[in-house]
């Protein structure tokens, strides 16, 4: 029996970290009370494959462990409370990695019986077991809710699932229902919108939606009489959403497609139903400031000034956001959604100030604004794709040079690389563009590949975008058909690894230890690139990183396993960054310095070792990359 101070140290130890902090008092005395701890010196092999099932789940007390694959590539790292080999010890089979102790490391090492008593007893160590990252994430979350100040508290915020914001069940009919009849039942019901619904083996299908909004413009100056059915002036190819869909998701729903009613869907025992309808008006209850309510400001605003206003309110609006918990690519798409409002107004008011026909160009983002992945300290990277037989390259760059002006003032910042429209290089008829392009591909120099990170995530933003979305598919099906230059990309973003030894690991484990990392760059960038990479690869034209890497799992062309894991750590970068910019905001209104870097030490316990196993995702994402293009 261990002296009862020991005993307490080891409980402090454990119940300070995930998944211990969830698990009973009696199944943490259950390891504590059948553990022995093993000392490992430096560069020690802990475990090694060849020697069949696990005989003990091993717990990092002290120091931390490194697992190695056969070719040398760093796979794993275990910190203190890490448990591993997990994975091996759930499937009955050997070790696939080989683990060194790196310095002096001391584990608790857990008999096999007892690991698997505990997956059997206690569901927090099974679930994290299963769902390392996702448990961690969970975690995360919650604790960030809970520093979230009294407003916070005193409301549901945008992370609430829409189960919890619907009023009541759904107002339904039948296509045949006469109007006067629909329209009775909605004044009735004091709701503004009734949904048309079929009935099948699968439970119920939306057919359409009735609003109270659509009176004046289908019923009255139509003169549609009161005895028409419904599915004579309903909406039709109706967007929905589940219960399980956040506010956050309805209010991205809503801005996108300026809609005010969503039908929300539940779907039990197989079978389908109409569970409520989510309106503005619900979502206007979460927050003072709503995505609505800034894009209606959007489309109002008259001059640079007032648009500027407006861009502050964005960023005020994204921080609220932060706190509440809302997922990052859910963020990220609203900003961007909002930022690229905000562009359009800029440009229409450009197009009026210098009587340009907006139908001859298109106005082109690219890099993180291409991706819809903006967050709030974001430089301008944008460009023209102008008619040729519409218009000229002088008169493309004085607008141009207005709307870059504009935009700066809005708080987007001069791209310091000159990537604008402005710059005659970027500012190109069709045929300029091509020839770019094609140049790129065929030379695959360093510049050829530098250029690839950003203008390879283009997106149509303003104008005549049928003419971008033809060259950018003739762009991806040259790429696609080039290995040489997909295997240059390769190489170049294998060039940025992530994190591994020295300092930076360090302070992932070691208590109380401080340094700092370039979370962009050395953390949403190894997915970016090889999200793209893979894309070009695969023909798709999608630019956003989360939907590449969901698209190709879908596909078959990467295992979802990895996808389910990339993905949120990807997301998870994303909002570390944007959560230190806020920080930044907060502390002295600005972002000098590089506002993606992050000081790890400041960071809770629990984001320390999620992105720990961030980085360990990214480094398998780049060792599949390096199998698919080897060198």
């Amino acid at each position: 029996m261990a002296a009862p101070t020991i005993v307490n140290a080891l409980r402090q130890l454990l119940t300070a970290r995930m998944p211990f902090s969830a698990m009973a008092r009696a199944d943490v005395d259950l390891i504590i009370d059948n553990a022995e701890i093993a000392y490992f010196a430096p560069d020690e092999v802990v475990l090694a494959p060849g020697k069949g099932i696990p005989t003990h789940c091993l717990i990092v007390k002290q120091g931390h462990v490194q697992g190695f694959t056969a070719e040398g590539e760093i796979a794993y790292e275990a910190g203190i409370g890490d448990c591993f080999p997990v994975g091996a010890l759930l499937a009955d089979r050997d070790v696939s990695l080989t683990y060194y102790s790196v310095g002096d490391t001391f584990c608790l090492m857990l008999p096999r019986a007892v690991f698997t008593e505990l997956v059997r007893r206690s569901p927090p160590f099974l679930d994290f077991c299963k769902r390392r990252l996702g448990a961690m994430l969970d975690l995360s979350r919650t604790q960030l809710q809970q520093n979230y100040a009294t407003e916070a508290t005193a409301q549901r915020t945008m992370g609430t699932p829409l189960a919890e914001l619907l009023r009541g069940p759904a107002l339904t009919c039948s296509a045949d229902t006469p109007l006067r009849d629909a329209f009775a039942r909605m004044h009735e019901a004091h709701v503004g919108s009734i949904v048309v619904v079929d009935l099948g083996t699968d439970g119920e299908r939306v057919a359409g939606i009735l609003t109270r909004t659509d009176l004046i413009g289908r019923v009255i100056l139509p003169e549609v009489p009161l005895t028409a059915p419904v599915s004579s002036v309903m909406t039709l190819d109706v967007l929905t959403l589940d219960v399980g869909d956040t506010a956050a998701d309805a209010a991205l729903l809503m801005a996108e497609h300026t809609i005010r009613h969503v039908p929300v869907l539940a779907r039990e025992d197989g079978r389908t139903r109409v569970a409520g309808v989510i309106s503005e008006r619900d979502l206007f209850a979460l927050q003072r400031l709503t995505v609505r309510q800034l894009a209606v400001a959007i489309r109002r605003s008259q001059d640079v000034n007032a648009l500027a206003s407006v861009a502050a309110e964005v960023r005020q609006l994204s921080l609220h956001l932060v706190a509440q918990g809302v997922a990052a690519a859910q963020l990220t798409r609203l900003i961007s959604h909002l930022n690229d409002q905000l562009t359009v107004r800029l440009l229409t008011l450009a197009t009026e100030r210098f009587d340009v026909d907006p139908r001859s160009f298109c106005w082109l983002s690219f890099g993180s604004e291409g991706r819809s992945e903006q967050t709030i300290a974001t430089d301008q990277d944008n460009g023209i794709l102008y008619d040729a037989g519409a218009t000229t390259q002088p008169r493309m760059l004085e607008l141009a040079q207005w709307a870059n002006d504009a935009l700066a003032a809005c708080g987007f910042p001069l791209c310091k690389g000159n990537i604008m429209a402005r710059n005659p290089a970027w500012c190109l008829d069709y045929e300029g563009w091509e020839r770019l392009f094609i140049g790129w591909i065929d030379r695959g120099d360093p510049e050829a590949l530098l250029n690839a990170s950003i203008f390879f995530d283009l997106r149509p933003l303003f104008g005549h975008t049928a003419l971008a979305q033809q060259l950018y598919a003739g762009v991806v099906q040259r790429a696609q058909r080039n290995d040489r230059f997909l295997k240059q990309m390769s190489d170049n973003a294998l060039n940025n690894r992530p994190p591994a030894g020295g300092g930076v690991v360090e302070t992932l484990f070691g208590e109380g230890a401080s340094g700092r990392v370039d979370l962009k760059m050395h953390g949403t960038v190894l997915f970016v690139d090889a999200a793209r990479i893979w894309a070009l690869a695969a023909g798709l034209d999608e630019t956003n990183t989360t939907e590449r890497l969901q698209q190709l799992g879908r596909a078959g062309r990467l295992p979802e396993d990895d996808v389910r894991a990339w993905v949120p750590s990807f997301e998870f970068f994303l909002l570390m960054r944007l959560r230190e910019q806020h920080r930044r905001s907060a502390a002295d209104g600005s972002q000098q310095d590089n506002p993606n870097e992050v000081n790890l030490g400041d960071l809770s316990i629990i984001d320390r070792r999620i992105v720990n196993e961030a980085f360990r995702q990214a480094r398998r994402l780049q060792q599949r990359l390096g199998l698919d293009y080897p060198g």
